[in-house]
């Protein structure tokens, strides 16, 4: 027989739970814009390829290790010529390291890497921790699918872009296709198409991005994504005092 300090141990126990239930805040929603980046970025460590095309029939091939939405760095795999060079990406500051220098040097995210494409364009997977959500319109349907416009301003002056219009589909938050412009908001700088949509890594994703540069008679670009994989990175890789021993 279970005795009265027993009983009101239990109650207490039983009261304490339901308290704490109460308390408890709910899972948030995501936002629109993180729901478009979920579809870019698989997961907070992940590794991937990229092979880059210029107008000029230019090509680099590059590996990209990202962490936790801020931290990324980039090696150079092919040309040959190029093949030690590195970038490193963490918040809003860069580095690049060229083998046979001594110096680990600072560069701005807007500075290119091949035709129309600049550093910030491979080394940030996700739109969210540089640039706010301003507005949401709906658009009219195309193909049968709604869309939806987003309105991205920059946080700092440390992003690469002053505002970015991102055309998304309206049932998935697939990005479809995003216009850049320069820092004052208004210089069209270039477009970029998200297209080869397949299964990678248990959810549809673009494995390609035509990039057309306005500021260069409408000159295409053509990235090629690959070898997604959810893979960790030592932290210490991610100090620009590291990349010089990066092989």
């Amino acid at each position: 027989m279970m005795t009265i300090p027993f009983l009101l141990g239990r109650l207490a126990v039983a009261c304490a739970c339901l308290v704490l239930g109460a308390g408890a805040a709910p899972a948030r929603e995501p936002t629109l814009l993180e729901q478009v980046d979920a579809v870019r970025a698989p997961a907070g460590a992940f590794t991937f390829e990229v092979a880059v095309t210029a107008p000029d029939g230019d090509a680099l091939r590059l590996s990209v290790r990202a962490a936790d939405q801020v931290r990324s760095l980039i090696r150079y795999l092919e040309p040959a010529r190029s093949r030690g060079r590195s970038l490193l990406f963490i918040e809003r500051n860069m580095w690049v390291y060229v083998p046979g220098t001594r110096q680990v040097l600072r560069i701005a995210p807007q500075q290119r890497i091949l035709g129309g494409v600049a550093s910030a364009d491979i080394a940030r997977m996700v739109y969210s921790f540089d640039y706010a959500l301003d507005s949401v319109e709906e658009l009219a349907k195309e193909d049968g699918e709604r869309r939806r416009r987003l309105t991205l301003s920059r946080r700092s002056k440390g992003a690469a872009y002053g505002r970015i219009s991102l055309i998304a589909a309206g049932d998935d938050a697939r990005p479809l296709r995003a216009s850049f412009f320069a820092s004052s908001g208004r210089r069209h700088l270039k477009t970029a198409y998200f297209e080869g949509y397949r299964e990678v890594l248990g959810r549809l994703r673009p494995t390609f991005l035509r990039v057309i540069d306005h500021l260069n008679a409408d000159e295409e670009t053509l990235l090629e994504y690959s070898d997604f994989t959810l893979e960790d990175t030592p932290d210490a890789w991610f100090q620009p005092a590291y990349l010089k021993r990066l092989r």
